[in-house]
């Protein structure tokens, strides 16, 4: 058995293929033999044309995710999905594979064989029509076929150029910053103890917070700037995917007490350090050191190295060295947003840090978030009960620290949850005044807008949100995806769903947006194959369900909904 890197093609090209005893056509994400015919999702075709490309040879599940989701942030249940759709539509036993076999702690293979089906030539079809003509047209018909085979070239690429037009125009603007943009990598853990992780990783965290209130910068989101943790990048390529000018990163080692930071503000341009400073300091001393980067930082970028002196300084969340430590090593486990296990490690050690310190706002804020989190991922015994929790940790930060602007975010979603939308309109709107450059404060401002009539201010929302969040959840598509719906711009919205789904294929409420917009936009055989998907997946899906669970302030905006979901099939 021999591993091997992928071949270098990124798109499906045209063409067919024979693999065992099925045809797969690649240009329609077509797969047939004499007895049925199946369309496969667009990523399922392209992870399908991996492994064939790379035929009896195991390809690791790194290659196979960078290959069919490249840039994107998603979890191996990602690709696991998409193997399993594949063996679904061959057929195939996973414990006695005749089509793609598993390699224990490698990746997959696939052991059909597989023969490439060469298209009919446009030259060749016309010369078979010219060989069954009299000779007396013969040269006649050529000329037609080439005339029309001219024409139709032109066209075609007219067509395309003003399809990448229309594309490029409703895209995110993430590459027209104005102010500097920069990005914070995450420290280095030096020290020996993987444990410390923990703290490197707050540390990072606070940095990006203090930045990102510095109004006239731009900061990318935690999201993006996590994503490439442990990854082995230049910064070059780095500042080229996240459209950004400048880096900050650094390394810190961490022992007993004791601290050291070595911090560096690298242009992107030139490669050159616009900043860099060692810190050797005590725990006690951490705010401080953080506060000195970021304001080292800014005044870099502003090029005013000697004078910032208006620069905000930090306020300092807690005199209580171990109730950061808790606060640090609760966002740790709450910011993987993996488990109820997690969540409940992270609430435990914000109770924890609380307890030390009453008086810590962050803390309340934080724990209020994973009430939310418990609520929206169906985990609270008492629903409605911990939504208030949650509501009343965000006021009492909020009481604690006025312009902090975490509560105010989780407050708006505490509101959100519970349907009061003009509440949680305002409550986003205030969390953007002091924190211009949080992402997620856009995207619950967005979702608001849209509910509440106020769609293309909506987009421009999510629109801004991708920008500071180049490596965005799945999520911030399915939002795009509804404003682009409401403001019936099928296409887009088919275009961002399917976006979303390449994410996170089990995403329900993707795939049933996209057959609604499938349906509203008139492709009614698209519409009834998700339909069918969905079906397949949740035999008890319920319309009506649907109905309660978007409430838009105008009820022809859910009627829309609801018709797209009857029109595809739906009950």
């Amino acid at each position: 058995m021999v591993t091997t890197t992928l071949k270098p093609a990124t798109n499906i090209p045209p063409g067919s293929m024979q693999i065992g005893n099925w045809r797969f056509d690649a240009s329609t994400h077509r797969l047939e033999n004499e007895q049925e015919q199946i369309k496969l999702e667009p990523r399922v075709a392209q992870l399908l044309l991996c492994l064939a490309e790379n035929e009896n040879t195991a390809v690791s599940r790194n290659l196979l995710m960078d290959r069919v989701w490249p840039g994107m942030v998603v979890g191996d249940e990602a690709l696991t999905n998409a193997i399993n759709k594949l063996r679904k539509a061959f057929g195939d036993d996973r414990q006695n594979p005749q089509i793609i076999e598993t390699i224990p702690k490698v990746g997959y293979r696939l052991i059909a064989p597989v023969r490439h089906i060469q298209p009919v030539t446009p030259e060749q079809e016309a010369e078979s029509i010219i060989e069954t003509t009299t000779s007396a047209y013969r040269n006649y018909l050529t000329v037609i076929a080439l005339v029309t085979i001219c024409l139709a070239v032109f066209f075609y690429v007219m067509w395309r150029l003003n399809e990448a037009s229309d594309h490029q125009h409703d895209a995110p603007a993430i590459n027209t910053f104005v102010k500097p943009a920069i990005a914070v990598l995450p420290f280095d853990n030096l020290g020996k103890d993987p444990e410390q992780e923990y703290f490197t990783d707050g540390i990072t965290d606070d940095i990006i917070t203090l930045l990102a209130k510095t109004p006239d910068l731009i900061v990318v989101a935690r999201d993006s700037s996590f994503y490439y943790k442990n990854k082995s990048l230049d910064l070059n390529t780095i500042a080229e995917k996240l459209k950004v000018g400048h880096i900050l990163r650094g390394s810190i080692r961490r022992s007993d007490d004791q601290f050291v930071i070595n911090a560096q503000l690298v242009n992107t341009e030139d490669g050159t350090h616009t900043w860099a400073e060692q810190f050797s300091q005590n725990t006690e001393n951490l705010f401080k050191v953080e506060n000195d980067i970021a304001r080292g930082v800014v005044a870099a970028l502003r090029l005013r190295q000697d004078n910032n002196d208006d620069l905000q300084p930090l306020v300092m969340p807690t005199n209580h060295t171990q109730a950061h430590d808790y606060l640090m090593l609760g966002r740790y486990h709450f910011y993987k947003f993996a488990s109820k296990a997690e969540n409940i490690k992270a609430q435990n050690l914000f109770k924890e840090a609380i307890d030390l310190d009453p008086q810590y706002a962050l803390a309340y804020a934080m724990l209020g978030w994973t009430y939310i989190f418990e609520a929206m991922n169906g985990w609270a015994d008492d629903r409605p009960a911990v939504l208030k929790r949650a509501e009343e940790l965000a006021g009492k930060a909020i009481e604690i620290q006025p312009e902090l602007p975490l509560p105010y975010f989780v407050r708006g979603l505490s509101y959100r949850e519970q349907g009061d939308y003009v509440k949680a309109l305002v409550e986003a709107e205030t969390a953007l005044k002091y924190d211009p450059n949080n992402a997620g404060n856009r995207v619950l401002l967005a979702t608001l807008l849209y509910y509440a009539g106020r769609p293309r201010v909506g987009l421009e929302r999510i629109k801004e949100a991708m920008q500071i969040n180049p490596h965005h959840p799945y999520n911030y598509h399915f939002h795009l995806g509804q404003a682009y719906f409401v403001l019936r711009q099928y296409n887009e919205a088919i275009d961002a769903f399917k976006q979303g789904i390449a994410s996170n294929p089990a995403s329900e409420r993707l795939h049933v947006w996209l057959a609604a917009s499938y349906a509203q936009s008139g492709d009614l055989d698209n519409a009834a194959w998700e339909a069918d998907n969905i079906l397949a997946s949740n035999p008890d899906f319920s319309v009506a369900r649907m109905e309660e669970a978007f409430p838009f302030k105008d009820p022809a905006e859910i009627k829309h909904f609801v018709d797209g979901l009857r029109l595809a099939g739906l009950k």
